[in-house]
C-alpha cells in the first residue's frame, strides 16, 4: 500500500480509486470528497477518465490485424514475400482510428472539467461570485505557499513565540493595521506556538500558528482587506495537500489553513471568526 499523504490531491485519489492506499488513508479521502466539491470534482474526472481508458484500450483490442502481419508470424522469418498467396478478404466496415478518439474524448474531458469549475465558482452566495474573488485566489496562493515551507519547520516554525505572546498582539496590529484577539483554541485540541509577519500581493499579513496533538501545523492569517468587500460568507479552497477557509470582516480578510484531510476546518474557522 501506498502513502500519499503530502502529494497532489490527483495523486491521492487516483492511488485511492486503484485501490493503493490503506484503510485508514481510504476512508480519510472519502470523508474529503464528502464534503469538500472540488475533491468530489477531481474523483468523477479520474472515474470518467478511468472508464474512458477501459473502453478504448478494450476497442484496440478488437481491432482487425492485418492477414499479411498474420501470415508473417505464423511462417517465421525468410519466407520470400513475392512467393507468398494473396488471399483476399472480405470487406469490413471502415473503423475510426484509436487516437484520434483518445484526443477528441481529452478535449471533451478539458472542456467539461473547465466549464464545471467556472459553475462551481460562479455558484457560491445564491449564484453570486465569492467576495474578492481575484484578490482573494492572489493572497491565497501566496499564503498557501508560505504554509508549505513553514509548516514543516521545528526549531524555527514561528518568528515571535508563544512565551512572547504579551508582544504579539501590539506588533501584528501595528504591522497589519487590523486589531484582533489572540484566540484561544485549547478547546479544538490546538496549542498556541507564535506568530509570523509575511508578504501577501504586497501587504503585510499577520500569522498565527498552531500545532494539535498529532504534530499538524495550522495557521491564521489575516490582511487589511478591501472597503466594502462583502463579509461573512466563508469559501473553501483546497491547495494540494492545504485546506483553506477564508472570509472578510470588518475590513479584513481572513483565512484559517490546515491539512486537507482534517474534517474539523470549518468548525474551526467558525470559533476564529467569532473569537478573534
Amino acid at each position: 500500500m501506498q502513502n500519499t499523504k503530502g502529494l497532489a490531491l490527483e495523486a491521492r485519489l487516483s492511488a485511492y480509486l486503484d485501490g493503493e492506499v490503506s484503510d485508514a488513508e481510504s476512508r480519510e479521502l472519502e470523508n474529503l470528497v464528502a464534503r469538500n466539491d472540488e475533491a468530489r470534482l477531481v474523483l468523477e474526472m479520474l472515474k470518467a477518465g478511468n472508464t474512458f481508458g477501459d473502453k478504448a484500450f478494450e476497442d484496440f483490442l478488437h481491432d482487425p490485424v492485418p492477414l499479411s502481419l498474420v501470415r508473417r508470424i505464423k511462417q517465421g522469418p525468410g519466407i520470400n514475400p513475392k512467393a507468398e498467396r494473396v488471399v483476399k478478404a472480405a470487406p469490413r466496415p471502415p473503423r475510426a482510428r484509436f487516437w484520434p478518439r483518445a484526443l477528441a474524448a481529452a478535449i471533451v474531458l478539458l472542456i467539461v472539467g473547465g466549464a464545471t469549475g467556472f459553475i462551481i465558482g460562479k455558484t457560491g452566495n445564491d449564484g453570486a461570485p465569492p467576495a474578492s474573488l481575484t484578490t482573494a485566489r492572489t493572497w491565497l496562493d501566496d499564503i498557501a505557499a508560505y504554509h508549505r515551507i513553514y509548516s514543516r519547520q521545528t526549531e524555527h516554525l514561528v518568528e515571535v513565540p508563544a512565551e512572547e505572546g504579551a508582544k504579539i498582539e501590539p506588533w501584528l496590529a501595528a504591522s497589519v493595521g487590523v486589531n484582533f484577539a489572540l484566540p484561544d483554541l485549547k478547546d479544538e485540541g490546538l496549542t498556541f506556538e507564535g506568530a509570523r509577519l509575511l508578504v501577501a500581493v504586497g501587504k503585510p499579513v499577520a500569522q498565527l500558528i498552531y500545532r494539535n496533538d498529532e504534530g499538524n501545523v495550522f495557521a491564521i492569517c489575516f490582511l487589511k482587506g478591501k472597503p466594502g468587500a462583502p463579509e461573512g460568507v466563508m469559501a473553501e479552497s483546497i491547495r494540494d495537500d492545504i485546506a483553506m477557509i477564508s472570509w472578510q470582516k470588518a475590513g479584513a480578510a481572513y483565512v484559517v489553513v490546515g491539512p486537507s484531510a482534517d474534517a474539523n476546518l470549518h468548525t474551526l474557522a467558525e470559533t476564529v471568526s467569532t473569537s478573534i
